[in-house]
């Protein structure tokens, strides 16, 4: 398989774009399909070895149901979407080719795959799945395989609570009426970071922050988890007992163990980044 036809559906989106180019220059064949191209959906279905679903997840799985019948078993049916439970079910129950979910833990800014995170979630077949991590991993990102479930609970803290805490630090500044150019002012490097962070998610797709909150089913467990940790930090830290608040606080430290010396000397990097 050292040259194989690939359709991307959605492929005229930002993540299709960015795998066009890497699969492109990897020596294979690919194809796009979109809402205004001429190759339809279907046409991809019936000429690509490979079909990769680049769209959001409802879309996603709409098309799943339209083309995977089409699809023989000795095709792949995959996908790039951020949950996976749902599109796993559906690419399974809608054909019988191999399939494989899919998600690129970067986004279309990224220059490299080298050193990116990728998921693969096992859905049918091995051959296809082999090929495509060869493909992931021959060029320096970083595979990790996990089940359907185990994915989007960890992505409900990676993206769910991770966005809602963003989005909850931008009304509370809007709410204490700071704004940014106020902010930056008075900020320290790591504020300062997280700032932009906050200013880089309001700059993007905001029904896309949304759907990945909303649309995975373990966030809310998530969330209560961080409201009681929130309660528990609050009042321990706010208690006027320096004691109490920093033995509390070095009973985290000795969870996160050697990775707090490990997190200092790559943030200090970025930090250094900012300034050089």
């Amino acid at each position: 398989m050292d040259r194989v036809t690939i359709g991307i559906i959605g492929g005229t989106g930002g993540m299709g774009r960015w795998f066009k180019s890497f699969f492109s220059e990897a020596g294979h064949n690919v194809l796009i399909s979109g809402r205004k191209t001429e190759i339809t959906y279907e046409d991809v279905a019936k000429k690509c070895d490979v079909v990769i679903l680049s769209v959001p997840l409802d879309v996603a799985i709409s098309i799943s149901k339209r083309i995977g019948p089409i699809m023989s078993k000795h095709q792949l049916l995959m996908d790039f979407c951020s949950l996976k439970e749902s599109i796993l079910d559906n690419m399974l129950s809608s054909t019988s080719a191999q399939v494989t979910g899919a998600h690129p833990l970067f986004g279309p800014s990224t220059d490299s795959i080298k050193g990116q995170n990728i998921i693969l979630c096992h859905g049918r077949g091995t051959e296809w799945l082999e090929w495509l991590e060869h493909e992931f991993t021959k060029k320096g990102a970083i595979v990790t395989h996990l089940d359907p479930v185990t994915h989007d609970k960890n992505m409900a803290i990676v993206q769910g609570l991770t966005h809602l805490l963003t989005i909850s630090l931008g009304r509370t500044l809007q709410k204490l009426n700071i704004s940014p150019s106020d902010a930056v002012l008075f900020s320290t490097p790591v504020f300062r970071l997280k700032i932009d962070l906050l200013a880089r998610l309001f700059a993007q797709d905001l029904g896309l922050y949304a759907s990945l909150i909303s649309k995975n089913t373990h966030v809310k467990d998530v969330v209560d988890t961080f409201l009681s940790a929130m309660d528990e930090t609050k009042k321990c830290l706010l208690s006027g007992q320096d004691e109490d608040a920093i033995s509390f606080m070095e009973n985290i430290r000795d969870f996160l163990g050697d990775y707090c010396q490990e997190g200092l000397e790559e943030s200090n990097k970025i930090l250094n980044a900012l300034h050089s």
